[in-house]
């Protein structure tokens, strides 16, 4: 006799955020930028190969691709201002991912909030 089949896992809510959110940004290494969402959250973004430092940017732009809000899974682009401040430079982000309380506080240089 067939077993019934397994129920399916819970969806994650997917976790999103608007561009104007932005409260800050640093760079996290070779292809890779943090941005902080408020006072507690901040989201990793991986950014495609040969992407603009954002060390020495004093401020950038993000942009949803297909839609108004970025999320896990959604193709965005990082707005990175050029040297000469003449135009912006368009960057194609990868991958988005919310960090963990621990992480957010980590990269703030904080303890997490209890």
């Amino acid at each position: 006799m067939a077993e019934p089949p397994a129920p399916a896992a819970p969806q994650a809510s997917r976790t999103c955020f608007w561009g104007s959110q932005v409260t800050g940004f640093s760079d996290a290494g070779p292809d890779r930028a943090i941005l902080n969402i408020g006072q507690r959250e901040s989201w990793e973004l991986t950014l495609a190969a040969g992407c603009p430092d954002v060390d020495w940017a004093q401020k950038i732009g993000i942009r949803a691709r297909g839609g108004d809000r970025i999320c896990p899974g959604r193709p965005a682009e990082l707005l990175v201002p050029d040297a000469g401040g003449s135009g912006m430079r368009r960057c194609l982000v990868r991958n988005v991912r919310k960090l963990s309380p621990e992480e957010a506080a980590a990269v703030r240089g904080r303890s997490p909030a209890k």
